[in-house]
C-alpha cells in the first residue's frame, strides 16, 4: 500500500535527519523518485506534496552530489523551512565550497545569492514594510532582504549588523522569538554567503534583484490564515525531530588529536597512499594524510591557494571518490583554519558524514574550496 510506503520514507527520513549520511539520503532519495511514479500515488496531491518535503530534506543532506541547478532550487524553494527544522545549512554549503575551484567561486556565489533574493516562502504571520516604499507586502523571504538590503546596502557587513535589524527594525520586532531567531540565523548566513567577492558580483546582484522586481510588483501575497499542507509536513518533521548531541562533541583535528590520539588511525580513505617524503605506502590514515600534506606543503598552516593545489595535484588525491574527497577537504580545512570537526566520544571517530555543528552555532562559513 502506497501508506505504508510513505510511513516508511517517512521514518527513514527522520533517521537521516539524525545521522546525516549522505548515502542513506541518497537511498531515500531513490525510493521517492520510485514511489512518485506511482499510479495510486500520483493522482494524490497530499501524498505527492510530503514526498517532495521529504525529498527537499533529502537534498539537503545530500547536497554536494547535487546538480548546481539543484542546489540553487532549494535556496529558492526550502531554505526558510530546512532552517526551520534545525538544519545546519552553513555546513553543508561548506562542503561545496571545498569542491568549487576558487576561479569560479565568484560566479558560483552569485547564484545562490540571487537564489536567496528571490526566495518567496514566508517568514512570519505579519505582513511587513520595506524601507522606501508605502505598501505592504507579504513576509517573503525575497522581501525581508530586500528590506535589510534598503537599509545597510549589499556589501557584506560585521555579524553586528543583523542583530541590530533585529533589535531596531520594526517589522522584525513584530515577529515571534521564534521567527526571530530564524531571521537571524538567515541573515547570517546571507551574509557570510558574500563572501569573498560582493565587489565583483554587486552590480549583477542589483540587476537581478530590480529584474525580479520589475516582473513581481503587481504580485500581492495575501496571508493566509492557516498554515499550507507542506508547512505542516515540515513542522511534524520537526516535532519528531530529536536530536542528542551528548554523544559528540567539535573541535579540530589538532585538538582531537591531543584530547583522543586515538583519531590518527582513522580512515580517511579507501585505497593505500604513498608519502611523498619516503614513497612508503601506507594506510590512508587521519595522521598518513597530515603528514604527505605537510610533506607537499610545509609545516604548520596553509593559504588556500596551498590547500588548493595540494587538492588538484597530489597523485594520493586523484584516485579519490567524490566523498573521499570531500572527507580530506575538511580534514585539511580543520588542520590550516581551525575548523571544527563533528567527532564522537564513544566511536573515537571524525563523524565526516554528519558534518552538522549544534543548532545556534555561530561558526562562519570561510573561503575553503578546492
Amino acid at each position: 500500500m502506497p501508506e505504508d510506503k510513505i510511513r516508511q520514507i517517512r521514518e527513514k527520513v527522520i533517521e537521516t535527519l539524525k545521522t546525516y549520511f549522505i548515502e542513506d539520503a541518497q537511498d531515500v532519495l531513490a525510493e521517492i523518485n520510485e514511489l512518485e511514479h506511482d499510479p495510486s500515488v500520483r493522482g494524490d496531491n497530499a501524498s505527492l506534496e510530503e514526498l517532495r518535503v521529504y525529498q527537499a530534506l533529502m537534498k539537503f543532506i545530500a547536497f554536494s552530489m547535487l546538480p548546481e541547478a539543484e542546489q540553487v532550487n532549494l535556496f529558492r524553494s526550502f531554505l526558510v523551512k530546512a532552517f526551520r527544522i534545525g538544519m545546519d545549512i552553513k555546513n553543508r554549503f561548506a562542503i561545496k565550497m571545498n569542491l568549487t575551484p576558487d576561479v569560479l567561486w565568484p560566479e558560483t556565489v552569485q547564484l545562490f545569492v540571487e537564489a536567496m533574493l528571490k526566495n518567496e516562502e514566508k517568514l512570519g504571520g505579519k505582513t511587513i514594510t520595506v524601507r522606501g516604499e508605502n505598501k505592504e507586502v507579504s513576509p517573503t523571504l525575497s522581501n525581508w532582504l530586500r528590506d535589510y538590503n534598503r537599509i545597510y546596502g549589499m556589501d557584506r557587513h560585521e555579524k553586528i549588523i543583523p542583530h541590530r535589524y533585529l533589535t531596531e527594525n520594526s517589522n522584525a520586532q513584530n515577529l515571534g522569538r521564534e521567527d526571530q531567531v530564524l531571521l537571524l540565523k538567515i541573515l547570517e548566513f546571507y551574509e557570510e554567503l558574500k563572501f569573498p567577492s560582493q565587489s565583483q558580483i554587486h552590480e549583477a546582484l542589483e540587476r537581478a534583484l530590480d529584474q525580479y522586481l520589475e516582473e513581481n510588483q503587481d504580485v500581492v501575497d495575501e496571508i493566509a490564515p492557516n498554515a499550507s499542507s507542506e508547512d505542516q509536513v515540515f513542522e511534524d518533521v520537526k516535532d519528531r525531530l530529536e536530536l542528542n548531541p551528548d554523544d559528540y562533541l567539535d573541535d579540530d583535528i589538532e585538538n582531537l588529536i591531543r584530547k583522543f590520539p586515538k583519531v590518527t588511525d582513522q580512515l580517511i580513505s579507501e585505497q593505500p597512499i604513498q608519502l611523498l617524503f619516503n614513497g612508503e605506502r601506507v594506510k590512508p590514515t587521519v595522521s598518513n594524510w597530515l603528514a604527505d600534506y605537510r610533506a607537499y606543503a610545509g609545516a604548520g598552516a596553509h593559504e588556500i591557494n596551498e590547500r588548493s593545489d595540494f587538492l588538484m595535484r597530489s597523485p594520493n588525491v586523484q584516485r579519490l571518490s567524490v566523498s573521499e574527497r570531500e572527507r580530506l577537504g575538511l580534514l585539511l580545512r580543520s588542520y590550516d583554519e581551525r575548523y571544527p570537526l563533528p567527532f564522537s566520544i564513544e566511536k573515537q571517530e571524525i563523524l565526516f558524514d554528519r558534518v552538522k555543528m549544534p543548532i545556534g552555532s555561530q561558526q562562519m562559513i570561510t573561503e575553503n574550496r578546492q
